[in-house]
């Protein structure tokens, strides 16, 4: 277990790199736009397409570090009020639903992928390809799916001593 752990850990890590850069990818190209349009009255081709697919990615590379760090809101007025047994079941409960989803989420993000793929999508403006990103935000996912499972499989073990 401790090994998967420390697999996600480094993933999201990753993801989190990959999150700066494209944060610092969205905030050239509105710099470029910006001045491009104000000073030269040419602004960058495309500028919109290209942020709204980097931000995409920004969002789904974040997840996995917002997971580690256990950043995802849960309603500590409720929690608090709750027996440990009950807290244990809740948190299995929002990990398997959780699981559920994200593992939907990652199944659906390949199918679009490969939609976008055989259809030959592109944006309007400057052509950049669809697929990548609805795979990318497939595999972003990955690490948040296995930290669900482990905090499922953590928590059904507390469950059991």
């Amino acid at each position: 277990m401790q090994f998967v752990k420390q697999w996600t850990t480094r993933l999201s890590i990753w993801g989190e790199w990959i999150g700066v850069g494209g944060i610092l990818i969205m905030v050239v190209v509105t710099c470029a736009d910006v001045l491009g349009a104000k000073l030269f009255t040419t602004p960058v081709p495309g500028a919109t397409e290209i942020i709204s697919l980097v931000q995409v990615a920004v969002i789904a590379f974040a997840m996995a570090a917002t997971q580690r760090h256990k950043g995802h809101i849960s309603v500590e007025m409720f929690v608090t009020k709750m027996t440990p047994r009950i807290r244990s079941l809740s948190k299995a409960l929002t990990s398997m639903l959780g699981l559920i989803l994200f593992s939907l989420l990652i199944f659906e993000g390949v199918q679009l992928g490969n939609r976008y793929l055989e259809a030959n999508e592109v944006t309007a403006t400057v052509q950049i390809p669809f697929y990548p990103f609805a795979y990318a935000f497939s595999l972003a996912l990955v690490p948040v799916a296995v930290m669900l499972l482990v905090d499922f499989i953590e928590v059904m073990k507390k469950a059991e001593n």
